[in-house]
């Protein structure tokens, strides 16, 4: 079992909610002692923008005119969202599905009509990189569109991404749901998890693997915790935050439940970091989890942590790694060598990151405690 001592919140978290959308910022006097959150606030019945860092502009419908934009505003349909060099934003939809604009890149909110039952969301992407985790829904015909000039891609609920490149060309994946790929020619192609296609010119549409890093870490926790991942960045999370609920702001990331009900969270891992893994019980008892880093799909190196937890308590520790320093140039195709977790700490201050959740997510959290 893990010596277990208090230590501060590694980042904090701003304090907004919404009656459709909500800014999750649950503060922990003690361990063990139930959180107690913020007064929500009433925002968009469309969709709120986070900036996650750098700077990011904002074109409202109809205008050409572009905008700095401000964290937590509200987006309607038609809306654009520009991001600079190494600017990074999030959109997040009311019924909680959320879009990660990458950097240098231009979309639009084209449509968007969440609701409990049945969604229709599309984004238009002019130029760049996207990310998406899409929330399943009650009606099957629920939809997550991801259009561009020369093809569109679909999805009822998973992970999937896309990029337009200046040239024309596009190319899209999924990393959960199956993500039908239809072009301008009306050629259709269902990807699989961990397919992508590409699309230039007239070409067909045709599946190839997909992978964003080489290198990944992942982390297998038992059922009565959820385990949440803040990226070296110290901005962006993946994880989960109550049962049935993720995040998912990491690019080419992977957040599911397997076998006996354990949670999985993988994300891209060629950098050395610090990563923060916070754990949160969600009930009283003893808990493991296993630690995976892995380079090309072969393990490099293994660590198991266990302990007890407290319903609502939650633990803390830092997860480092040593890389080849042949591979130290591009984070894509960096190898690492060796990585470690520390002992797990009290965390006595926020969950870290900007985390959003939907009316209905919320609830769930608050259920869990």
């Amino acid at each position: 079992m893990n010596h277990v001592r208090p230590i501060a919140s590694p980042t904090t978290v701003r304090a907004t909610a919404i009656a459709g959308l909500v800014l999750l910022s649950v503060l922990l006097d003690a361990p063990g002692v139930l959180a107690q959150e913020r007064r929500p606030a009433i925002v968009s019945a469309t969709a709120t923008l986070t900036v996650l860092k750098g700077s990011v502009r904002h074109v409202p419908a109809g205008s050409t005119q572009a905008h700095p934009a401000t964290d937590g505003m509200n987006l309607t349909a038609g809306d654009r969202v520009l991001t600079g060099l190494r600017a990074e934003a999030l959109i997040t939809f009311l019924d909680g599905s959320t879009l990660e604009v990458m950097p240098e890149s231009d979309v639009a909110v084209k449509q968007a009509e969440p609701s409990k039952q049945g969604s229709a969301i599309v984004v238009r992407i002019n130029v760049g990189m996207v990310w998406a985790r899409v929330v399943r829904l009650v009606d099957p015909k629920s939809s997550f569109s991801l259009e561009s000039n020369t093809a569109t891609a679909t999805v009822h609920d998973g992970l999937i991404g896309a990029h337009q490149f200046e040239d024309g060309s596009f190319v899209c994946w999924t990393k959960a749901g199956r993500l039908t790929v239809t072009d301008r020619h009306d050629r259709m192609l269902t990807l699989l998890p961990g397919e992508k296609t590409v699309l230039k010119g007239d070409q067909p549409p045709a599946p190839q693997p997909f992978a964003v890093h080489q290198s990944v870490l992942r982390v297998t926790a038992t059922a009565n915790v959820t385990p949440l991942i803040l990226m070296d960045d110290e901005v962006r999370v993946a994880g989960f935050v109550a049962p049935g609920v993720e995040v998912n702001q990491v690019f080419g990331s992977f957040t599911g439940v397997g076998e006996g009900a354990v949670r999985i969270v993988e994300v891209p891992a060629g950098a050395p970091g610090p990563f923060m893994l916070v754990l949160e019980g969600l009930a009283d008892g003893p808990f493991s989890l296993t630690l995976n880093g892995a380079f090309k799909g072969q393990m490099i190196y293994q660590q198991q942590l266990s302990g007890k937890i407290m319903k609502g308590q939650r633990l803390l520790a830092q997860i480092s790694q040593v890389l080849d320093p042949a591979t130290l140039g591009d984070p894509k195709t960096a190898k690492i060598q060796s990585g470690k977790i520390t002992e797990l700490q009290h965390l006595t201050g926020p969950l870290p990151g900007k985390i959003l959740l939907s009316a209905d997510e919320l609830a769930s959290v608050g259920g869990s405690r």
